[in-house]
């Protein structure tokens, strides 16, 4: 992932405590669910928030890439561009 895009990713502050306090995480990768999966490595405590044991995201979290919802776009597969924002929303019970 040498070449991938550098994005940030916003933590809502009910989920910093799972991100080390962290408002925002820079992480690399290609498509969504890659830099899902990079931050769950650097914070595995947000990856079980964000991510059901089958990979995919839990329905009480939503993505958005820029102001599109990555469930409107490819989902965890949706690529990632240059100087993109991911925001992580939660929208029911975590």
């Amino acid at each position: 992932m040498f070449d991938s895009p550098v994005v940030s990713v916003h933590i809502p502050p009910v989920l910093r405590g799972y991100s080390g306090g962290h408002d925002e995480i820079t992480a690399s990768g290609d498509t969504v669910g890659e830099i899902l999966d990079a931050v769950g490595h650097e914070f595995p405590a947000i990856r079980k928030v964000l991510m059901s044991p089958e990979g995919e995201l839990n329905p009480g979290v939503a993505v958005f890439l820029g102001a599109r919802s990555i469930r409107e776009l490819q989902g965890l597969k949706t690529p990632i561009d240059l100087e993109e924002v991911l925001s992580i929303v939660p929208v029911g019970k975590l």
